[in-house]
């Protein structure tokens, strides 16, 4: 695919080049750009391109070549063997409010003074991440009222993959990510983080020991290569040394994924800081595995349920 891109953007497509073998295209396309000065950007690279095979010349100090490329996958940068590896931070608040802003237009945010505030709500729930405030922002351009956007922040606290356009349009493309994890261990790993708070900051070797307990494997050198792997798919964020934290909107893929997707697999049932003051509802508890109701005000659990299947229950109060 890249090669034929590459042999539209300098004039060989034709009915004829078509036709060649991919070693005739690539000298082609070698015997083009190795007399040209050029900036080649691959766009969301997940596995190792060999240039060589395509025909693209590697840059040399002769010809002041560049190849710039995006991947969503760090250790594709070590693959590739890329000279300078530059992190795309998610955008900063102010940052983030005016793309908001953007996508949602001046008309819907003037239409009433309280709109504004609880736009404000809506775009921090997105925490930086381009791709939601542009489909959350233009999903709510046309709606006028306070209710609406007081709806809105209510679904994307408590179920964010029902809001219009996030499965499609964001949850869909970031699970590309999940999917090409390498192991099953990996993906259960990652489902398993979603268990905890929004924001939450937990220690390396605590959430390796969770691990542990679930059985996904049995010693601390793996789990500390999980996390490395789970890092460098940028899955996982290093808040410093020793913790490690989860984007929300991540977080919010992966209990898409277990309670969605793959809710016959994982049986995950999360309602983490809802204000529940009574447990869910004894019939919710049946076939459940993994449970989290952290973070509300449940004074009482029922004394009598049916929960045979249950291998984790995260339950405190504030």
């Amino acid at each position: 695919m890249i090669q034929e891109t590459i042999g539209k953007k300098i004039g060989l497509w034709d009915d004829s080049w078509k036709t060649k073998r991919l070693e005739e295209k690539a000298l082609d396309i070698f015997k083009v750009l190795s007399q040209k000065r050029f900036l080649l950007l691959p766009d969301d690279i997940w596995k190792r391109v060999d240039l060589i095979k395509v025909g693209v010349p590697l840059p040399s100090t002769k010809i002041s070549s560049k190849i710039v490329f995006t991947t969503r996958f760090n250790e594709v940068c070590g693959h590739m063997e890329a000279h300078k590896q530059f992190k795309v931070e998610c955008l900063a608040p102010e940052e983030a409010w005016k793309l908001f802003q953007m996508k949602v237009g001046r008309e819907t945010l003037d239409n009433d003074p309280d709109i504004l505030q609880v736009a404000k709500l809506v775009a921090k729930e997105c925490d930086g991440l381009p791709l939601a405030l542009i489909t959350i922002g233009r999903a709510m351009a046309c709606k006028k009222t306070v209710e609406e956007w007081n709806h809105a922040i209510q679904v994307l606290m408590e179920l964010a993959f029902k809001f219009s356009g996030m499965d499609e349009e964001v949850y869909s493309i970031l699970k590309f990510s999940y999917d090409s994890l390498a192991s099953d261990t990996l993906r259960s790993c990652l489902l398993y983080r979603s268990l905890f708070l929004e924001d939450y900051k937990i220690e390396k070797r605590g959430l390796i020991d969770f691990w542990i307990g679930e059985g996904f494997f049995g010693e601390y050198e793996t789990g500390y290569s999980i996390i490395g792997d789970l890092l460098r798919a940028c899955l996982l964020e290093e808040e410093d040394d020793d913790r490690l934290k989860i984007h929300d909107v991540i977080r919010d893929i992966a209990l898409w994924i277990a309670c969605e997707i793959e809710k016959e697999k994982g049986k995950l049932l999360v309602q983490t800081s809802v204000g529940l003051t009574e447990a869910p509802e004894i019939e919710k508890w049946e076939g459940v595995k993994r449970m989290s109701l952290m973070e509300n005000q449940i004074e009482n659990l029922p004394e009598t349920f049916s929960c045979p299947h249950l291998s984790t229950l995260f339950l405190n109060k504030k």
